[in-house]
């Protein structure tokens, strides 16, 4: 596979073309998905335009959500490339291609130069995955850091060393300073079940844990005890038990679901590698269970499913759930997904024939499910168990499905000329493809039905340097407060909603269609409608008016 660049180079090269198809085009085209990314990109805008690199805020109230570690490198970004969204999202992109990089170093490291470049591929196209580099949040950054958190360790383990505690505990004060304490939690419990499996738990008695510890403190406490000081503690003690106490206790915002939810998850996330994973797990498990002699692999197959154990265990015993969650594991998945693979093209898989076929078999299934699904979504097919408002313009993009479908005829071609490389190339080629049209490009058939950036770009040019008002009624979104440059006061009645247009001040107001129907009459001064646009969140009809 891949024989003209079978070099380490020429993998380095290959992988950051893969990434740079995958993630850059049209990074910035969108406007900023609500609720996360205007949030997350709108607290970083406060923090560059005030200066306050210690305590976030939204709309100019102290945001407890997520540590700062985005917002830091978001201001970055808008140093370099100015107040856009790809300078929101241009961290999660580069934190997928640190991820990308880093599981192709693993692979190589565990099971050889081919799994690792694979399944770096493997991780690349998967949706999951895609989508958040495609995402200003922080799951691809707390992604990468818990990643260069196993390579350490590893990295180390295979040598026999024990030094590895002082740059683990640097990554994990990383991943902290990005999403918090599982940042901390779910890799040391990964490594205590995997050494524990091991039976080398007494390798933990070592002086240089307290270093390594020593090394996590200076990392991550520095910004949390400042913050705490600035705040009399309010954001600790907030940002404790409201985003990491109660989520676990409890759904959040209705995100809950069922013991195997992220089982169900992993299948859609994994997407188009998904029909892999029975044969994958199969084959994981003979590894495991090997008596022939051959143990080479599995430590490091233990190390993987410890791993996979931990995040799935800890997240489905939690009582928030969200896809996002799980993106850690997909590093191990596609790892061991690769070595399937690659183990079937080299023969070491003794599997039935029939059994790729079904594989690929579903591979189609998924493409063809995928045309279906966007001709439904976007109104050209309207079965009678659908209800809701069609988003039209997303039914164009149904062929995408096609090439899914045609991947894998292709695939099965090459497998029944018993030439399996270029069996696994063609695949490849086709899940990057699909991925970077239905991820990359895909989404510009949602944008017609996003209101926040279309209304706000109907106010004049000079809003954010004229001494105006803004603020919204029964509708509100946060990518509207970046949009805006400025504070939007959320009015909560009918009379704040006239006093505010009945005000000195040149005043601009977004609201719903139905309610401007019912205001507009009532309104003392006269006002104007500036833009009126469907929006997809709340799928009410959105207006701007003006009293100027």
């Amino acid at each position: 596979m891949f024989q003209r660049l079978d070099c380490r180079i020429g993998h380095y090269a290959i992988l950051l073309f893969t990434w740079a198809v995958l993630c850059l085009p049209n990074l910035g085209g969108p406007s900023l998905y609500d609720i996360d990314e205007g949030k997350n990109v709108g607290a970083a805008h406060e923090m560059w335009a005030s200066l306050n690199f210690i305590v976030p805020t939204f709309n100019y109230v102290m945001r407890v959500d997520k540590p700062a570690l985005l917002y830091w490198l978001q201001t970055g970004a808008f140093e370099l490339f100015g107040l856009n969204e790809f300078s929101g999202r241009l961290p999660s992109a580069l934190a997928a291609l640190v991820a990308i990089l880093t599981t192709y170093g693993l692979g190589r490291r565990m099971f050889g130069t081919t799994v690792g470049l694979l399944g770096a591929i493997v991780l690349a196209s998967s949706i999951s995955f895609n989508v958040a580099a495609h995402f200003a949040n922080p799951d691809a950054l707390l992604n990468a850091c818990m990643l260069l958190t196993m390579f350490l360790f590893w990295r180390d383990y295979e040598r026999g060393g024990r030094g590895w505690f002082i740059w683990c505990g640097a990554a994990c004060g990383l991943a902290v300073l990005a999403k918090g304490p599982v940042g901390l939690a779910l890799p040391a419990a990964a490594l205590l079940l995997f050494l524990s499996w091991e039976r080398q738990l007494r390798s933990l008695w070592d002086s240089r844990l307290l270093l390594g510890l020593l090394m996590f403190l200076l990392v991550a406490a520095p910004w949390y005890v400042w913050v705490g000081a600035e705040t009399k503690w309010q954001w600790v003690f907030r940002f404790w038990q409201e985003h990491n106490v109660k989520r676990f206790d409890s759904p959040m915002e209705n995100h809950g679901g069922s013991a195997f939810y992220y089982l169900f998850i992993l299948v859609i996330g994994l997407t188009p590698w998904s029909p892999f994973l029975a044969l994958t797990g199969w084959h994981s498990y003979r590894g495991l269970r090997r008596s022939d002699g051959d143990n080479t692999q599995r430590p490091a197959l233990r190390f993987l499913v410890s791993w996979i154990v931990v995040y799935l265990t800890f997240f489905s015993l939690a009582g928030t759930k969200l896809p996002n969650y799980i993106l850690p594991i997909y590093p191990a998945v596609a790892l061991l997904t690769a070595r399937f693979l690659v183990h079937w093209r080299q023969g070491v898989a003794r599997i039935p024939a029939w059994t790729v076929h079904g594989c690929l078999a579903c591979v189609v299934l998924t493409g063809v499910v995928v045309s279906i699904g966007l001709l439904i979504a976007g109104g050209a097919i309207r079965p009678s168990f659908v209800r809701g408002r069609f988003l039209p313009g997303l039914e164009a993009w149904a062929w995408l499905g096609g090439l899914l479908v045609l991947g894998a005829i292709g695939t099965w071609q090459f497998v029944r000329r018993e030439r399996r490389n270029a069996a696994l190339a063609t695949l490849a080629i086709a899940s990057v493809t699909f991925t970077a049209l239905l991820i990359g490009w895909g989404s510009n058939a949602v944008e017609r039905h996003k209101a926040a950036r279309a209304l706000v770009q109907a106010m004049p040019d000079d809003q954010q340097f004229r001494d105006v008002r803004v603020a919204a009624f029964d509708y509100f979104q946060p990518s509207m407060v970046f949009y805006c440059r400025r504070e939007v006061f959320c009015l909560e009645s009918e009379q704040q909603v006239l006093d505010f247009l009945s005000g000195p001040l040149p005043s601009y107001l977004f609201l719903t269609a139905g309610q401007w129907e019912n205001l507009r009459e009532k309104a003392e001064v006269p006002c104007r409608l500036l833009a009126r646009r469907y929006d997809l969140y709340s799928g009410k009809d959105v207006v701007l008016v003006t009293n100027e």
